[in-house]
Formats: structure tokens, C-alpha cells, sequence
């Protein structure tokens, strides 16, 4: 990832960083941190590094700042892997879970049914993640883009 497409993901999530839902069901409105560490890891031009950040920065997201910012690289890496498998193939309503057995954390992820909004596939989820023994729950709507990847609309 270039230092362009850096800056638009960037943009991009100052831009969506106040669409949060969190599991009282209200805006959330806190200050967007995501991946704010993982920006800061490696060397300039490290893939490993650019990988984590566009990770951090799509899971950030689907997710939101609040619940993001409480994930290290490992847990976002496991996160968003099931996120995609959830929105993917995830039959509805079955839960697809994920566990960092390093820091303890873990989630799921249950996706709704598909459906259609002005032309493109969506669908509603929920991604619950346990972090110190807390239940945080996110829900939102994921829809595809015209590039075929899910991203978060709410």
C-alpha cells in the first residue's frame, strides 16, 4: 500500500469513524484510534507492517473505533478474518467465532440474511468480542463495494 492509499484509508476512517453503533444501540462519537499503534509498528514500505495496517483500518471499520482500539494486531488479524468468513459464507444466523489464545480475547461474528439495496449485496451482523472477561457488542450493516470487498454502510 502506497503512502496514497494510506492517507484514503485514513480519510476514509475520519470520515466513518463516528458511525459507530455500540451495543447501547446510540452513536458512539468517540475519537477514532484505529489501528493508531499498528501505523506505528515496522518500517516504512514492510509489507507485514502495510498488511497490519490495512487490516487494522478495514476491521476498524466494520467494528468501530471503541471496540478497535482495545484489539492488538493479532486479535484484528483473527477478527477480521472471521468478520470476512461471516460476511462471506456465514449461513445467518450461525455464529463464526474467533479466540487470540495469546491475549485472551474473543469474539463471533453472526451475519444476517443477504439482501439487495440499490444494487449492491448486504447484510446486517453483530461482532461481540470479549476483553477482560466484558462483553462488547457492535451491530451494523456491511454491503459490497463496487470492487467485490464488504465494507461497513452503518
Amino acid at each position: 500500500m502506497g503512502r496514497t492509499n494510506a492517507l484514503v484509508v485514513v480519510a476514509a476512517m475520519l470520515a466513518l469513524g463516528g458511525c459507530d453503533m455500540t451495543s447501547s444501540g446510540g452513536p458512539d462519537g468517540s475519537s477514532l484510534s484505529t489501528g493508531a499503534f499498528a501505523v506505528q509498528t515496522g518500517r516504512a514500505g514492510d509489507p507485514a507492517r502495510e498488511r497490519a495496517v490495512a487490516t487494522a483500518a478495514a476491521l476498524g471499520l466494520l467494528i468501530g473505533p471503541k471496540l478497535d482500539s482495545e484489539l492488538d494486531d493479532n486479535d484484528r488479524r483473527l477478527a477480521y478474518q472471521a468478520q470476512m468468513d461471516a460476511l462471506e459464507r456465514g449461513a445467518p444466523g450461525a455464529p463464526i467465532a474467533w479466540r487470540n489464545p495469546v491475549s485472551g480475547r474473543h469474539g463471533n461474528i453472526v451475519a444476517g440474511p443477504e439482501y439487495e439495496l440499490k444494487g449492491a449485496t448486504c447484510r446486517g451482523y453483530s461482532h461481540t468480542v470479549t476483553i477482560g472477561g466484558q462483553l462488547e457488542t457492535v451491530r451494523k450493516t456491511a454491503c459490497r463495494n463496487g470492487d467485490g470487498k464488504w465494507a461497513a454502510i452503518g
